[in-house]
Formats: C-alpha cells, structure tokens, sequence
C-alpha cells in the first residue's frame, strides 16, 4: 500500500490521531507515543459520547415533568367537569355509572397519549408504587410535585369555568367534587376502600406495564388501566367520592379550601401503592428466583 494512501483527501481535514492510525500500511508497528496519542483520543471521544448522553437524559426529564404536569391538570379538569356539570343541571344529573365512565375514559385516553413520554403515572401513588418495584429510579420521584401542581392548576381552570353555576340542584356533589366521606360511611371504611382499590389499580398498571405481560401490549395497557379506574369509582363514589390519587384530592380542595378528611386521600392511596410495590417485589423473586433489578437513577 503506497504511503500516499494514508493521505487525507483534497479539501478534507487531516484524520485525528486514533483514525490516522488506520491508514499506515500493513504491518506498520507504531511507537509507544502513538499508541498513546490513539487511545487517549478514543477515551475523548467516548468520554463526550457519554456526557452528551448523560445531557439528554436530563433533558428528558424536564420534558417528562412538563408532561405529568399537564396531563394530570388536563385529568383533572375534564374527570371533574363530569359530575360538576352535572350537578349544576346541564345534564340530567350523572350517575355514579356516568362518573365512573368519565374518569375511566379520561384516565384510558391519558395514558394512551402521554404513557410514550413520561410513562402517564398521573398520580403520586403510582409514581411512589412504581418505585418500590424498582421499576423507576430516585428522581423520578419529581413526578410527584409536578402532579400536585397540575392538579391545582386543572382545580383552578375549572373553578374559572363553573364557579358561577348554580349548584345547589345536587347538593350530594360537593363543589369541585372535593372528595369527603360520605353519609352513611366512617372515616375507617373510607380509608379500607382507599387503600384495598389503590392496590388493585397499582398491581394492574404494574401487570399491564411489564415488558413480559401477556396482556401488556403498549395498544391494551391504557385500557386495563382504564377498567381499573372504572371498577374502583363504581364502588367508591357512594363511599368517598373516589379518591385513589392523592392529586385528584389535593387540586380542588386547595381552590376549595376544603380539608376535611384530607389525611384520607393520601394515606390511603399510599399505603395501597405500598402494599403494591413491595409485593410486586417479593412475587418477582418468588417466581424468577432473584430479586427485581434496580432502575438507575434516571430512568
């Protein structure tokens, strides 16, 4: 091989040193230098590769907040407008049954939309039971805030559009449909519901989301999920207007100012993500002879 092909082409910059290295003729021993000079460069550039990398995860962490923020207000603003509307008489008065497709609806086409991006948790105890399952890393966790504000920000947008209608023709839905425990219940069986439907929806989201679930194609996922949510406002409407989302409680009883049996709606839901998480956990060991591996810090 003539030395002129080492050459770099007309009107090109030389090669750097680990790829000039490739055009000495065959059997061509460089010195220990070069040797140096080559592998030096080759640890650059994979050194950027992995800090442009690192980069772009965090970036895609900022988006994925952005997106629990909004999906979790949009949530909010168009579950609610359901039995709100409803008690204000622009509709013939919704049924728990109404209720129920309403948020399971809403949840389905959520998920569908917003589960490439952030995963679609929408909701503090699905973040928090995911990550007892290992199933997301530490800073996920930012989620959580995220979600709250969103809530609050849908809870406001829908005040701004139903704060003058006149609900007093239902007075069995509470304004903003702030969840509370209904007559007829104690604070103790509201939290027994809250907590036995959140870890029916977190064992479902965590069976449906799993990269080896029969029924967890990514098309189905938003449906389960979505039959979940239904099951769970089915039976809890009449109990506590269905909570089962610390976010879904806390956005309208901020704008509301109505706290009353709030401790309800976050320990509940918690605890059944809990429960959840760490169960998920102990079946994956029983049933693959290891435990679950960990997910890195971003992911």
């Amino acid at each position: 091989m003539p030395a002129s092909s080492s050459a770099p082409m007309s009107g090109f910059p030389p090669p750097p040193p680990f790829m000039d290295m490739m055009h000495y003729p065959v059997g061509f021993e460089p010195t220990n230098r070069q040797l140096m000079d080559a592998i030096l460069d080759l640890k650059s550039r994979l050194a950027g590769d992995e800090n442009k990398e690192e980069q772009n995860k965090w970036l895609q962490l900022a988006r994925d907040c952005f997106i629990e923020f909004l999906a979790t207000g949009m949530f909010i603003l168009a579950a609610l407008s359901v039995p709100i509307l409803g008690a204000a008489g622009t509709a013939a008065g919704i049924r728990t049954i109404g209720v129920s497709f309403g948020f399971g609806f809403t949840i389905t086409i959520l998920v569908a939309v917003a589960s490439r991006f952030s995963g679609a948790h929408l909701n503090p105890a699905v973040t928090w039971g995911l990550f007892l399952a290992q199933r997301i890393g530490a800073l996920r966790l930012l989620y959580i805030p995220c979600q709250m504000v969103g809530a609050i920000t849908g809870a406001a947008i829908l005040y701004g559009i139903v704060h003058d209608l006149d609900t007093t023709t239902y007075p069995e839905v509470p304004f903003l449909a702030v969840n509370r425990v209904m007559p007829g219940f104690s604070r103790g069986e509201a939290l027994g519901y809250e907590i036995i439907f959140t870890c029916l929806l977190l064992t479902v989201v965590l069976a449906v989301t799993h990269g080896k679930a029969q029924f967890g194609r990514a098309s189905m996922a938003p449906f389960h999920i979505g039959y979940a949510v239904f099951i769970a406002h089915m039976v809890m409407v009449p109990v506590d207007n269905c909570s089962i989302n610390p976010a879904r409680s806390f956005g309208p009883a901020v704008i509301a100012n109505y706290w009353s049996d709030q401790w309800i709606f976050w320990v509940g839901p918690l605890t059944g993500a809990t429960v959840a998480g760490l169960f998920n956990g102990v079946l994956w060991k029983l049933f693959h002879g290891k435990p679950v591996k960990p997910a890195k810090l971003l992911e």
